[in-house]
């Protein structure tokens, strides 16, 4: 941040003597302090970081400014990926702008694609359970991709790639839909990786990316597959250090492909996590809110945020540039950062709906790759969703 105020100085030379003050809030805390701030009408900030799923619900509220105007103008506006912005657009309005981001894709191992005789990595879903079964043939005793079932972000891919949708907003209100034919068949795919294809393992049921939830990673496919026990394993490019505390006995061959759709040849939209800066309702300096965010958010300074904390910049460009590309590890995830969604991880109660009380997605694939009936199973989880999603309760 002293790097780029200084430039931001540099730049808007009418704010060379303005003091900007930085001030670190946990993450846990800046719920309470911007709901503080907003209610009292004090002690709120100038420019403020927010996880991209808090956005819109900020901005709902009343507590961001509106920048349209401004980001319509800025030079780089026009490179952002769309649906990345369009999670800060309220009613038409823009409150934020993203910063950086992150998605999953799938982890792969060169060397056992090279000796399974696949020249590239599959881009539909028949490719994609057909090399797992080539994989399994070629490395005996393991799983060829794993489909764990508390992993919500990557389920949601695969019904995003059939064109289906979790929920979407009709006049206000939140509608479920996992009951389409679209999302059912992203659903049963998922689940019949383990049931009809038996390419993932029943390890993996209650299970996140690492294992048990909460645990500290022992026996999940994160740990599976950095073992050589696991050909194919869902994650971002994050998990690479936490890959490495296990083995790096097989990391120069790792590489990642993006998530692929159900026909191709673009992959399944991946769920567009990270953080947007936005400009305080309350304000009084919004110029100079503005033109620090722009120098923040430049493309160069966006890009070297991202890459220090394992993430991606916003913009097509940057996605498109020879450092990703030229990566092994890296190429896949940075194709996938192309194709993102997000609703309704935005919405105020998705983390009531998926997380902790009520967990409706990871228990609804719980009990898919258990045996359940496949309609009552998803229609219960559809009416639970969409109830919680509007009212916060499971029963509306």
């Amino acid at each position: 941040m002293n790097g780029v105020v200084a430039q931001w100085k540099s730049e808007f030379p009418q704010y060379k003597n303005t003091k900007v003050v930085t001030d670190w809030i946990p993450w846990t805390a800046n719920g309470t302090d911007w709901t503080n701030a907003l209610t009292s009408g004090k002690g709120g900030p100038d420019i403020t970081e927010m996880g991209n799923t808090e956005t819109p619900g900020l901005a709902s509220q009343g507590a961001l400014a509106n920048i349209t105007s401004d980001v319509h103008a800025w030079s780089n506006g026009s490179q952002i990926i769309p649906g990345n912005l369009a999670n800060d657009t309220v009613n038409g309005n823009v409150y934020g702008v993203p910063w950086f981001g992150g998605v999953r894709g799938i982890w792969y191992n060169k060397n056992e694609f090279a000796a399974a005789g696949i020249s590239a990595p599959p881009t539909t879903w028949a490719q994609l359970v057909s090399d797992a079964k080539l994989l399994m043939s070629k490395n005996k005793g393991s799983y060829g991709i794993g489909a764990p079932t508390d992993d919500t972000d990557a389920i949601a891919s695969f019904i995003w790639g059939a064109g289906g949708q979790i929920a979407v907003q009709q006049n206000g209100q939140w509608v479920a839909q996992l009951t389409s034919a679209a999302s059912e068949a992203g659903i049963k795919f998922y689940a019949d990786l383990l049931l009809t294809q038996h390419v993932s393992s029943t390890k993996y049921i209650g299970e996140t990316e690492i294992g048990a939830p909460g645990s500290s990673g022992a026996g999940g496919t994160q740990e599976d597959f950095a073992l050589g026990k696991l050909d194919l394993y869902i994650d971002g490019p994050w998990a690479e250090s936490q890959l490495e505390t296990v083995s790096t006995k097989n990391k120069a061959q790792w590489a990642s492909f993006p998530i692929p759709s159900e026909n191709g040849p673009n992959p399944a939209p991946a769920f567009a996590g990270g953080s947007d800066l936005g400009v305080w309702v309350d304000s009084k300096y919004k110029a100079a809110d503005w033109s620090l965010v722009s120098v923040m958010d430049n493309t160069s300074n966006a890009t070297t945020f991202a890459n220090s904390q394992g993430f991606f910049p916003e913009f097509t460009s940057a996605l498109t540039s020879p450092t990703y590309a030229s990566s092994q590890i890296l190429a896949g995830f940075a194709k996938a950062a192309g194709y993102t969604q997000i609703a309704p991880m935005n919405n105020k109660n998705w983390g009531t709906a998926d997380t902790s009380q009520y967990n409706i997605i990871p228990n609804m694939m719980k009990a898919l790759e258990s045996g359940a009936n496949f309609q009552a199973t998803v229609s219960k989880a559809n009416t639970e969703l969409q109830n919680v999603l509007n009212t916060g309760t499971e029963t509306g």
